[in-house]
């Protein structure tokens, strides 16, 4: 059973008060009448209320029709409607600052903890969930594992629902099978990052127009991003455990042995131009890249079948190398949420919406894979197993966000045919397999260094991405990197960090 360890009780209450505010003002609109809650009309005059879906994704050029196809279903059974909002990676940080910022008003927004989710807890920019949870959510509580909600609780409070899907999570790389297989590369060599370098030079020598190892300025798309460290709830926020090493000292990663070897083995290759020149700045995600024919393997999270999901967006047959063992973190309990805003007029319409993503297989898998017979078919009768219709491809295909993972419960989603029939029985396993952090569920209370991690991370802005990518020599920039994380406060940070996960574990 995880436990949470309990610090924050005055903010908490504190946007707890501010959530019963909100949800008596749209109790007044007629949001928790019977009526509302069982279909019709939420608003007096016969419109229902619009409940704003933001997440970070390629927009869609068909997303009105799906619209109106899942509000056809949707309306009737809770009376409100959804508009969905995909917003460029590039984009996202800077449109949700300003939206928590503004606040604009906004229902159900992504959050993760790689995407500062305690941090935008800590401003007050989501709302708490657990009573909504219990009166809107009963099929969300049914369905999801506990581990999922209590390892992604702050202070004993959620503030975002989990993604129904892997609980474990593992680093690798997507490889470009049919380059792998044209030159025969031993993929099965492949036990550290450091024995990917014979298939990188090959590319390079073979394949001009290609990189052989892309990189962006995106969240986890580095090296650095790749090793074994527990962020405590946060990956925003410094100051990391050992996954696997059993050790419970909080430490620097930047002052670690592995973050210079992994910083050192960037810079080779990136001197050897296995990386891409404009790692550092570019914000385009590597699956678009190589859906664009330009790159041969990147980093990202793997489960089973991972290879097999992409593929259907990028459009070449990929397969995937497992660089970590699966393990079981609070970051990983809440590595894909969705989260009600402060600024939502009627949380409860939200959360409700919310519960049909992760119970009504109809609506979930409109708004993952769009309009049967339009996006896509099924195949050879199979109620789960689809295809593209005849003469659509991945470059033509109108509808494809590619987020199912981000949205509601992967174990309703139809399965591609070039996927594995067995992919939800193998996630199960997969699960079963994940090593447990010591520190699974703990979340650090950042509200009593929020300066000092405010300062941190625009300090990581400078330094990072030039590391990340091998751009700069870090032989030369870690101290200069130290030194101007050590004025921002960053020992400060870890000491609190330290002292709350000291006193989580003490509770154990």
């Amino acid at each position: 059973m995880v436990r949470t360890f309990k610090v924050w009780p005055r903010f908490a209450a504190a946007v707890m008060a501010l959530s019963l505010v909100l949800a008596g003002c749209s109790s007044d609109k007629g949001g928790t009448t019977p009526e509302a809650q069982g279909g019709g009309a939420a608003e007096s005059g016969g419109k229902p209320y619009e409940v704003t879906l933001y997440y970070p994704g390629t927009p869609q050029k068909d997303v009105a029709l799906v619209e109106a196809e899942i509000n056809k279903k949707m309306e009737p059974k809770i009376g409100a409607t959804l508009k969905i909002n995909a917003i460029d990676w590039g984009q996202w940080d800077n449109k949700l600052n300003l939206m928590i910022s503004s606040g604009e008003k906004s229902d159900i927004i992504f959050t993760a903890a790689w995407q500062n989710y305690t941090v935008n807890v800590a401003k007050g920019a989501f709302l708490p969930l657990n009573d909504l949870l219990d009166q809107y959510g009963q099929d969300i509580k049914k369905n999801l594992d506990p581990a999922f909600l209590e390892g992604s609780q702050v202070d004993g409070v959620n503030y975002g629902v989990p993604t129904n899907k892997e609980l474990a999570a593992t680093r690798g790389v997507l490889v470009r099978k049919d380059l792998a297989d044209k030159y025969k590369l031993d993929l099965t060599a492949v036990k550290t990052w450091a024995d990917l370098e014979p298939l990188l030079k090959t590319i390079k020598e073979n394949e001009p127009g290609i990189t052989p190892f892309y990189m962006s300025n995106t969240n986890g798309n580095g090296l650095l991003e790749n090793l074994d460290w527990d962020y405590l709830g946060d990956a925003s926020v410094p100051g990391v455990i050992s996954k696997t090493a059993g050790t419970t000292t909080v430490l620097n990663e930047v002052e670690t042995p592995e973050f210079k070897e992994a910083a050192e083995l960037a810079r080779k290759w990136y001197q050897a131009g296995y990386i891409n020149s404009d790692a550092a700045t570019s914000n385009v995600f590597p699956k678009d890249q190589a859906k664009a024919g330009k790159a041969f393997l990147w980093t990202d999270g793997m489960k089973p079948g991972k290879d097999k999901e992409e593929e259907g967006y990028v459009g070449y047959p990929l397969t995937q190398i497992e660089m970590t063992q699966p393990t079981i973190t609070t970051g990983d309990a809440s590595g894909a949420m969705l989260a009600i805003s402060r600024s939502s007029e009627q949380p409860e319409k939200a959360m409700q919406v919310i519960n049909l993503l992760h119970s009504d297989k109809e609506i979930n898998n409109l708004l993952n894979f769009g309009i049967e017979g339009t996006h896509y078919v099924k195949k050879d009768g199979q109620d789960n197993i689809i295809t593209l219709p005849e003469g659509v491809d991945a470059n033509s295909r109108t509808y494809n966000p590619g987020a199912q993972w981000q949205l509601g419960n992967q174990f309703l989603n139809y399965l591609w045919d070039n996927e594995d029939p067995q992919k939800w029985e193998k996630f199960k396993e997969f699960n079963a397999k994940g090593v447990k952090s010591p520190a699974l569920g703990f979340t650090f209370n950042s509200q009593s260094v929020k300066n000092e991690i405010a300062a941190v991370n625009n300090v990581n802005k400078q330094f990072k991405p030039g590391m990340t990518s091998g751009a700069v020599d870090p032989n030369e920039m870690i101290p200069k990197y130290l030194e101007k994380l050590k004025a921002a406060g960053i020992d400060k940070i870890i000491a609190a960090k330290q002292e709350q996960l000291d006193a989580f574990l003490s509770k154990k």
